[in-house]
Formats: structure tokens, sequence, C-alpha cells
């Protein structure tokens, strides 16, 4: 029996239910995506087009000027083939608008007569040589307004921007104001100056050195449990605090949008046309956001004295004695923690006003004697590198 027909609602997809192909709408027509939108430019937070308009050239053979880009492909008084690299942009008052031009590209230059070709053409206009591997004209550098608006442009300067792309330099190096000419400078020699302090600081001598002496000094640090006065945010205080009072304080910041500062650029397309941009970014205000700052009293330990005790060469090093009071109480003290140092002091053989401590292990301290000539590295700009100690 053969199969009977299956009825679906309209738009229902009757092959590959696991998704691999796109239904296909009612009208036929397969479903198109829309390109993802060109990324902004750096430090641009909202783009808006501001018009399309036809570049102008200037036919370097009879010399007509001003022609249009995209309508006179070639001179209409000499036939000569537009030339790409001679395109520049219009003032304002002489820019026409390009209404329903359709944009499929930069134009393809030729490769065996130069006649630049719409992006989508198979061979050229001109010769008829194949296409496939020419390559696209190259574009002007976008132009941004400054306060006062564009400046003047012509066949001049755009065979001088395409020399300075070439060349890698900025087609329009900003001028140094100069207001900020003793800026510059001034940087220029604090960051020499930098350089140089730290080059001395690495930089070493080798001196001799003679042992003055030994000491040696270990240290009791004692913490106490006393009132503290502290302060937090109201929402974090410690829940044994005591004597509090408030205050309300800007706790942080908010950054709120406030207005826009936006510019004009140019934007050569590479087919005779270009569009303007107006590109903004997002101008921003601090604004305060308020809390409630509590002080108060809190007991807490903390660092409040050292014991020490001290001794050279001839003494035994012993740790002091450590008499406190001990407990929770208010006024009990605690030991914080233990340290030791044992010191050489130096004094250069031949600068005697030039000394210099090292701190080293007990045995290597103990091994040097009294009076000993020794050789170290010390830093141009002082202090000895101890590690050097020969």
């Amino acid at each position: 029996m053969a199969d009977e027909p299956q009825n679906f609602p309209p738009g229902f997809p009757t092959e590959n239910p696991k998704g691999d192909t796109p239904p296909t709408p009612q009208n036929g027509e397969p479903s198109a995506q829309k390109p993802p939108p060109p990324p902004l430019p750096p430090g641009v937070d909202r783009v808006e087009d501001a018009g399309v308009f036809q570049m102008l050239w200037d036919c370097k053979y009879c010399n007509t000027k001003k022609l249009l880009g995209v309508t006179h492909k070639f001179c209409p008084n000499c036939g000569s083939a537009q030339d790409t690299s001679a395109r520049y942009f219009p003032s304002d008052e002489e820019a026409i608008a390009l209404e329903d031009h359709e944009y499929t590209g930069a134009d393809k230059q030729c490769g065996n007569c130069g006649t630049p070709n719409a992006a989508k053409a198979e061979f050229c206009t001109q010769c008829g040589s194949p296409l496939k591997d020419a390559k696209t004209v190259a574009l002007r550098s976008e132009q941004v307004a400054g306060a006062e608006g564009f400046a003047a442009d012509s066949k001049a300067n755009a065979k001088q921007d395409f020399t300075q792309q070439k060349s890698g330099l900025p087609s329009e190096p900003p001028p140094a104001p100069k207001s900020k000419k003793w800026w510059y400078i001034g940087g220029g020699a604090a960051a020499a100056a930098l350089v140089t302090v730290i080059s001395l600081f690495f930089m070493t001598r080798t001196v001799d050195v003679r042992v003055e002496s030994h000491s040696w000094t270990k240290t009791v640090k004692i913490e106490a449990f006393k009132p503290r006065a502290e302060s937090s945010w109201c929402d974090s205080k410690p829940f044994d605090a005591y004597g509090v009072t408030q205050r309300r304080e800007v706790r942080s910041y908010n950054k709120v949008a406030d207005g826009e500062t936006c510019t004009t650029a140019r934007v050569d397309r590479g087919d005779g046309s270009f569009k303007k941009e107006k590109r903004c970014t997002t101008k921003y205000k601090d604004v305060p956001v308020y809390a409630q700052k509590c002080y108060y009293s809190v007991n807490r330990w903390k660092y409040e004295r050292d014991i020490q005790s001290r001794g050279g060469l001839s003494d035994t090093p012993v740790w002091p004695a450590v008499n406190i009071r001990t407990g929770t109480c208010l006024g009990c003290e605690r030991e914080g923690g233990r340290s030791e140092a044992f010191v050489l002091h130096l004094v250069e053989v031949k600068k005697a006003d030039k000394k210099h401590t090292c701190n080293y292990d007990e045995a290597k301290w103990r091994s040097i004697p009294d009076k000993a000539v020794k050789k170290i590295k010390v830093r141009l700009l002082g202090g000895a590198k101890c590690d050097t100690l020969q």
C-alpha cells in the first residue's frame, strides 16, 4: 500500500529533524543571516553613520580636476582610467552624497594595465585580463575632524599619504605643542637620571674591609591585650565592639554616564566613495556612594614592645628573661615571636669613614675573627653586598 501523504502545518521542517539544515522559509528563499557589525575603533563607544559621499580625483593626463570617484571611472575629457592613488576627500561644500550606491568592496587593480575595477568584476573593463589574483587598491588614511573641521585635501596630499603608508610612517604626525616642550625636556632628563641611578645602584667596586667588632641581638616581641580604637563600615563592625559612634561618609564612587564626546571621521571605502562616521565616546563622572562608618573600641592583641639581650663575640648569646603577666585579662601580655641577628661591623681599610654592617648566621659570624681583613663588593651608591665577603 502506498504511503499516504503527510499533512504538516506551514513552516514545519519535514527533513533533517536534528537541525543540521535550517528550515526553508515559506517564500522559498534561503534564510540570510546578517553579517556581524564591524568592530568599534579603539576608545569609541558608539558609531553613527553620517552618509556616503564621492571621492574626487584629478586626471594626470589632461589635468581635468575634481572628477567624481564613483561616477567617473574614466576621465570624461580624455578617456584615461582613474588614478586610484590620486583620490582625495572633497570639502564639505563640494561633497556629493551617494544615496543608492551598492558597495561591493574596494576596487581591484588590474595587474596588466593598472585600471581599477569593481570588486565583483572578474575581468578588466579596459584590457580584459582576468582579475582573480588582482590586489585591492590602497586606501587613504582615515581623517578625523579637528576643532575647526577637516583640513583641505588634494591630489598632492593623497600622494604624500600613500608614500608615508609605504614607508611605515604615520600619515599625519601630530606636531608637538610648543607649550609642552619643557615637559618633554624635563621628562627626558628625569628618565635619564632614573636610568643613571638604577645603573649606579647595581654597579659595585671591590674593597678591603677590616672587622671592627661583632655584635648579636636576641629579640622577643611582646603583645598586649588592650582596648584599641578602630573603625570600619557599620555592616562589617565586629560583634564585640563597644562605645560605638556613627558617621555618614563616602564609601565608594559609581561612574555614571555624563554625556558624550564626539568627532567626525572620513573613511575611504576604496571604490571611489567614502563614508562619514560620527564617533562618540561616553563621558563619565564619579558619583559618591555614602554609607555609615562606625568608630568604636574593641579589645585586641597587638604589638606592644620588645625585650632584648645583646652582646659581643666573647658573650654567650642567650634569650632575654621574659617576665610578663599572661592570661586573657585587659593588660595581659604574651610573646609575639622571637628573632636574632649576628652582625659584623666592617670598616674600609683605605677609607676609615666608610663603614658597613652585615648580618650572617651564627656559625659564619663566629668563624671570622675581630681585626680580620676581607674583601667585599660595595655599591657605588653605598651599601655592602654582604654575600660577596671573601
